[in-house]
C-alpha cells in the first residue's frame, strides 16, 4: 500500500489539466491520518466498449453516427495518448473499459491512478491488449510509449471494424493469442500478404480494412505485426496515427477524394469498389441482417436470378447459399 501512496502522491504533484484524462486530485486519509484512496474527477459519459463494438448498440447509443463520427473518435483517442506521453505518462492498461465517450466524440481516459509514471509500474492489464513481447505478471515490468502504440491500435482496429478483433480469422475463434503472438494478420498491408488460407472472419466488419487510407492500414498492421516479424522500424506514434486519422475525415468531407455516402456507412458487404462503380450505386436495407448496404444495376440483376426478391447484402447472399447446400447434402454419420 505504502508504493501505492507514493505514486498518487507524485501524481498529484504533478497535476495535469486537460480535458482528456481524470488525473488525479488529492490524497484522501481518515480520521486517523491514515491513507485510504484518491479523490478522482467525474466523468459522465458512456464507456467505448459499452457502445462501440456492435453496430446495434452503436446506433442505439448515437442514432446520428456514421463513419465520419467514428473516424473522429478514433482521432480523438489517438490525440489522448499522444498528449499523455507528452505528459511522460505511459497508460499502460489501454482497453474501452477505461475511456469515456461523449457524444460528439470528445474521450476522456479514468482509471488513471493506474498509469505508468516514472518508476511506478501499472501493475494491471488487459490480456487482448497485450503486447506480444511482455511476458509475466504486468507488475512486474515498465511499460514503453511502444507498448500503448500497440495497445492503441488493436483498439482503433476494434472500433473501427465494429468489435472486430485484429487478429480473428475464418476458423480459427481459439487461436488469436497465438496468432497475435506470431503477427499474423489476415489483411495486407504494405508489402506484406497474409498466409495461405488465412481469411478474415465473414462479418461486415471485414471489408472496413480496404476502405481505409493506405497510410493508416500500413502503420495499424506495422504496428501489430512488427515485432514479431523482427521488423526494427519503431512502432507508428499515436501522433502519426492521429494524422492519418485527421487526413481521412479530411477525405470524407465535401470535396474530399472519399467524399460519398458509401465512405460513411458504418458497415460494409464487399470490398472497397472503385469510383466509377460508386456512382452507380443505390443504398439499400438488407432483410436479413439489418445493415445498410449499397447495390450496383448487376448486383440486384445477380439477386434477382438467384431467387433473391428481398433486399439481401452480399454477406447474407452467401449465407443463404451456404445454408442451402448444406440442407441439400446432410452428412451421413455410419
Amino acid at each position: 500500500m505504502r508504493w501505492r501512496e507514493q505514486k498518487l502522491r507524485l501524481m498529484c504533484s504533478r497535476p495535469i489539466c486537460s480535458p482528456c484524462v481524470a488525473w488525479p486530485r488529492e490524497i484522501l486519509y481518515d480520521e486517523l491520518k491514515r491513507f485510504i484512496g484518491v479523490l478522482m474527477p467525474r466523468v459522465d459519459s458512456v464507456p467505448l466498449g459499452a457502445f462501440a463494438f456492435h453496430a446495434e448498440l452503436l446506433k442505439k447509443q448515437f442514432p446520428s453516427w456514421t463513419r465520419y463520427d467514428l473516424t473522429r473518435l478514433c482521432l480523438n483517442l489517438s490525440e489522448s495518448v499522444h498528449t499523455l506521453h507528452r505528459y511522460g505518462v505511459v497508460l499502460g492498461d489501454l482497453h474501452p473499459g477505461n475511456v469515456m465517450v461523449s457524444p460528439y466524440g470528445s474521450v476522456c481516459w479514468v482509471d488513471a491512478d493506474s498509469f505508468q509514471i516514472e518508476d511506478y509500474p501499472c501493475s494491471v492489464g488487459t490480456e487482448r491488449f497485450r503486447e506480444p513481447e511482455l511476458h509475466g505478471n504486468f507488475g512486474d515490468f515498465l511499460r514503453t510509449r511502444s507498448h500503448d502504440a500497440y495497445a492503441l491500435s488493436v483498439l482503433l482496429f476494434m472500433t473501427l471494424t465494429l468489435g472486430l478483433s485484429p487478429f480473428a480469422r475464418q476458423g480459427g475463434e481459439g487461436d488469436m493469442r497465438e496468432a497475435a503472438g506470431k503477427g499474423v494478420l489476415p489483411y495486407p498491408f504494405a508489402s506484406y500478404k497474409p498466409p495461405a488460407g488465412f481469411y478474415p472472419p465473414n462479418t461486415p466488419g471485414r471489408y472496413v480494412w480496404s476502405y481505409l487510407p493506405r497510410k493508416l492500414r500500413d502503420a495499424l498492421g506495422h504496428n501489430l505485426t512488427c515485432v514479431q516479424r523482427r521488423d526494427l522500424r519503431p512502432r507508428a506514434i499515436p501522433g502519426y496515427l492521429a494524422r492519418c486519422l485527421l487526413q481521412y475525415l479530411r477525405d470524407m468531407e465535401p470535396g474530399g477524394g472519399k467524399d460519398h455516402p458509401m465512405y460513411r456507412d458504418l458497415l460494409y458487404d464487399r470490398p472497397c469498389p472503385p469510383r466509377s462503380l460508386l456512382v452507380q450505386m443505390t443504398s439499400n436495407i438488407c432483410a436479413d441482417c439489418g445493415i445498410l448496404f449499397r447495390e450496383a444495376p448487376d448486383d440486384v440483376a445477380r439477386r434477382l436470378r438467384q431467387s433473391h426478391a428481398k433486399s439481401l447484402c452480399r454477406l447474407c447472399i452467401r449465407r443463404r447459399s451456404a445454408l442451402n447446400q448444406a440442407t441439400r447434402n446432410p452428412t451421413t454419420n455410419n
